[in-house]
């Protein structure tokens, strides 16, 4: 009993000596960005972005302190966006097994002005997902959720390159 006792206690200190560690090396999940002052307000110019997108990126900026306003220091232009779904893989019988679903967005930072700041930075997202035609509901439940999976992952791209953007400070 003694011997089960030292060592769950080892392994105790093990592990809180490796979170110690973790957090001395600066290792942070991702989550909330610091958010220099100039950049705390943005226009969105969106184009024909869909309003799926805008909407997880309104919903990002918000987590991270950004706010959309006209006539802000910079804007993020959405140039293009294009959402696609093809077949990926085809069974022997000519049915689809698998479809694969694709977000592509061309984006820049310009100045108050519409200058641009960055050149057009394409940002492409894909997923594959198993179709089954005796489940469809189920397939079609899982194609949203992996759209919106999509969506907030560009919609995490975008604010992450605008705010990474040195030369817009």
């Amino acid at each position: 009993m003694i011997k089960q006792w030292q060592s769950l206690t080892g392994k105790i200190i093990l592990l809180l000596t490796l979170c110690g560690f973790m957090s001395a090396c600066g290792f942070q999940l991702r989550g909330a960005q610091e958010v220099s002052a100039d950049k705390q307000q943005v226009t969105i110019i969106s184009g024909n972005a869909n309003s799926e997108l805008l909407k997880s990126l309104r919903q990002n900026m918000k987590f991270n302190g950004v706010r959309e306003i006209a006539g802000a220091p910079y804007q993020i232009q959405l140039r293009q966006f294009r959402y696609k779904r093809r077949a990926a893989t085809i069974s022997s019988s000519a049915d689809v097994d698998e479809y694969e679903l694709s977000v592509e967005v061309v984006m820049l930072v310009a100045d108050q002005q519409g200058n641009p700041i960055t050149s057009d930075i394409k940002l492409q997202r894909d997923r594959t997902y198993t179709y089954n035609k005796n489940a469809a509901a189920a397939s079609s439940e899982q194609e949203e959720l992996l759209r919106r999976e999509l969506y907030n992952s560009v919609a995490q791209s975008i604010l992450r390159r605008y705010l990474s953007n040195n030369s817009a400070q």
